[in-house]
């Protein structure tokens, strides 16, 4: 009989966890803090579809770079990472014809210029090269537009719009930067402060850019300032975080970034 803690696996033995969900768990928050952020403040029904698209794709990337990785030979593996990508591919495109439908609004500025994006990181993806910072850094853009495509389907202005893909880009990437450089430190290899304090520098420029605009809310600056002192004292301090640990203070600032993002624009802070 199967105990509580052991792992679902199909009739060949093969894991459907492994196959099914992505090992990157940090992909999650990157992916649903847009979400969040863009069905917050700018809800609807063709927003809620196209979040819906976005998480079929976002699955089918990971079973679908374990087909293409294993191409040449046949396995029970290989043919259930198939079958679940198929499922996932067909969920987002039928998600994302929904959004279109239920829309007079058009999304596809973002998700266009997110596209090549996308494609840096499938083909780091298929070429098992997917642990470097180019296609996670390009994935976070391409992951970050779909605030911005949510928004446009409420009838937002390109603008406003664009802006809402800035803010949760100033909020991943430099959070990119800084988890990488406490995981290198934490296994003892070389990392470096600059680069990580520039990244968050330049996130609290951008940001406040847009707030002198009138296109972020200053609330969204304010996060920008606590997310630099978190790298700052976070890098300093290792000590007492573990990586699991990182992982999950990382979620909490993420939705700490959506929850005052999207206050400061409900109510005008």
């Amino acid at each position: 009989m199967m105990s509580a803690t052991e792992i679902p696996q199909s009739r060949n033995g093969v894991r459907w966890k492994s196959i099914a969900l992505p090992a990157e768990h940090g992909g999650w928050g990157l992916l649903l803090e847009p979400i969040a952020l863009g069905l917050i403040v700018a809800p609807s029904i063709a927003g809620l579809y196209l979040a819906l698209a976005a998480i079929g794709f976002f699955l089918t990337r990971h079973p679908a770079a374990l087909v293409f990785l294993n191409r040449r030979r046949r396995s029970p593996r290989t043919v259930l990472a198939k079958r679940f990508a198929l499922l996932y591919l067909t969920i987002g495109l039928a998600s994302l014809a929904a959004a279109i439908i239920f829309t007079t609004h058009s999304f596809v500025l973002p998700l266009a210029i997110a596209t090549p994006f996308a494609l840096i990181q499938l083909t780091h993806d298929w070429t098992g090269r997917r642990r470097v910072w180019l296609p996670e850094i390009a994935g976070t853009l391409a992951i970050s537009s779909v605030a911005a495509a949510i928004a446009l389907c409420a009838g937002w202005s390109r603008p406003q719009s664009l802006a809402l893909w800035a803010i949760m880009s100033a909020r991943a990437i430099p959070a990119i930067i800084y988890v990488r450089g406490c995981l290198a430190r934490v296994h003892r290899r070389p990392a470096s402060l600059p680069p990580m304090m520039i990244a968050h520098l330049l996130a609290v420029l951008a940001v406040a850019v847009l707030a002198s605009a009138g296109l972020a809310p200053h609330l969204a600056l304010a996060l920008m300032l606590v997310l630099l002192i978190r790298a700052v004292v976070g890098f300093a301090r290792l000590d007492f975080l573990t990586p699991k640990q990182l992982g999950f203070s990382e979620l909490g600032f993420g939705a700490l970034t959506v929850i005052a993002t999207a206050l400061g624009i409900i109510v005008g802070l």
